[in-house]
């Protein structure tokens, strides 16, 4: 660059000048170790007494030097993988609740002081369907408003083995009366106003279905302080019977604080043309009866709930095991 000073041009040595930007700095978030279970599935169905094979991976195997399997009881610790990708074989225990179950793998990766959990849920469930069912409580009483119990579910099959079956996917469960009982999807029943009701546990695989019903009740609270009582139950349940056909139920009655008095019976609520018929008519507490209920050839198939002041009985009226 030349520039003219006093008639004199001069030359001027060029300066360049830079504008310093501070360097951006960029985090690259560091990826957290994770494994990974590629089967079985979520809610696979396995068999007990199955040899399930659970297959774990992870996006960095090598961070993994040996990984541990451990099932909810009663499977236990299964064994360890390594390395990874791996494989591992779980023997499903025979005696094991029908239901959801949970499969964890864990490892402490290299250079980590905390854990890396995977986890998967499996369905253990017979495949065949049960010849019966049962529940270990006959009859529910319960004392007050808010107070809770919860059903325990006994499935039988054909070949002589018996299953806790309540947290089974195929089991549900229904109030007949919400506004005496209700009960949830684990079959906690919670009492809600003094009243009588029925507890209805289903067990559908496909067109079969099976039912059981559990009368429930709770006492008027204002009933005379020292006042006689008494309790009826009836077994089983609930029947699934043909039309044209009977069922007959034992009704067994008990007694709060020694019921001195004579109990008459009768059945309320039962089919059109059906017909309900106790031997005796009438028990003494700590004895029972025979209730007999006889449908018609023209009785429409269906589910019927069949209450007296004390007590409810489950009728399951079909069709070659159809409803």
């Amino acid at each position: 660059m030349r520039a003219k000073l006093n008639g004199v041009w001069v030359a001027l040595a060029g300066i360049a000048l830079t504008t310093l930007v501070p360097a951006s700095i960029i985090a690259v978030p560091q990826t957290k170790p994770v494994l990974q279970i590629t089967e079985p599935a979520s809610g696979s169905i396995v068999n007990p007494g199955q040899i399930l094979t659970v297959k774990v991976t992870s996006p960095t195997p090598a961070l993994f030097p040996e990984v541990a399997l451990i099932g909810e009881d009663p499977i236990g610790f299964a064994g360890t993988i390594s390395p990874l990708p791996g494989e591992l074989s779980v023997p499903i225990p025979k005696d094991i609740n029908l239901g959801r179950h949970m499969l964890t793998v864990e490892s402490r990766p290299k250079a980590s002081k905390e854990s890396v959990f995977a986890t998967v849920e499996i369905d253990v469930e017979r495949l065949d369907f049960p010849v019966s069912m049962s529940a270990t409580l006959s009859g529910i009483e319960l004392d007050s408003p808010g107070e809770q119990t919860r059903l325990e579910v006994l499935a039988q099959y054909f070949d002589g083995t018996t299953y806790r079956a309540t947290s089974s996917s195929h089991i549900s469960f229904s109030s007949a009366n919400t506004e005496v009982a209700t009960v949830d999807e684990s079959g906690q029943v919670t009492a809600v106003a003094p009243g009588i009701g029925l507890i209805t546990v289903k067990y559908a695989l496909g067109d079969n279905k099976l039912s059981i019903g559990i009368p429930v009740q709770m006492p008027n609270p204002d009933r005379e302080p020292g006042g006689s009582n008494f309790f009826i139950s009836i077994a089983p349940g609930a029947q699934t019977i043909e039309p044209g056909s009977s069922a007959n139920f034992k009704v067994a009655s008990s007694t709060y604080n020694g019921f001195p008095g004579e109990i008459t019976l009768s059945a309320h609520g039962v089919p059109e043309g059906a017909k309900a018929t106790f031997t005796p008519v009438s028990v003494l507490a700590s004895e029972s009866a025979t209730l007999t209920i006889s449908i018609l050839r023209s009785t429409p198939l269906d589910t019927y709930g069949s209450m007296n002041p004390t007590v409810s009985v489950l009728l399951i009226v079909t069709t070659n095991g159809k409803k």
